[in-house]
């Protein structure tokens, strides 16, 4: 992956981080959309995981304790992927 490739999915990680945390359920299919680009690529997928687990974006709207840290968390790996970049 390119600088550029890791800072935009770093960028699609914040901006789903920042809808989660405020609850955004309306932004549910752009998140999820996001989510499965940012997912396609073996790199990302390996950060993510090492943060994350297994949490998937559809079922933290339910508990808010799980939203607020897949939210941490995926902030937590952008900064991650926008470390990697430099």
């Amino acid at each position: 992956m390119t600088k550029a490739d890791y800072l935009n999915t770093a960028s699609d990680l914040r901006r789903i981080a920042d809808w989660v945390a405020r609850g955004e359920r309306e932004k549910i299919d752009t998140i999820i959309k996001l989510w499965k680009e940012i997912n396609k690529k073996e790199e990302v997928r390996k950060i993510i995981a090492a943060y994350m687990g297994k949490f998937e974006p559809q079922g933290v709207f339910e508990d808010d304790r799980k939203r607020i840290f897949f939210a941490e968390q995926a902030l937590i790996s952008s900064f991650r992927l926008q470390h990697i970049s430099e």
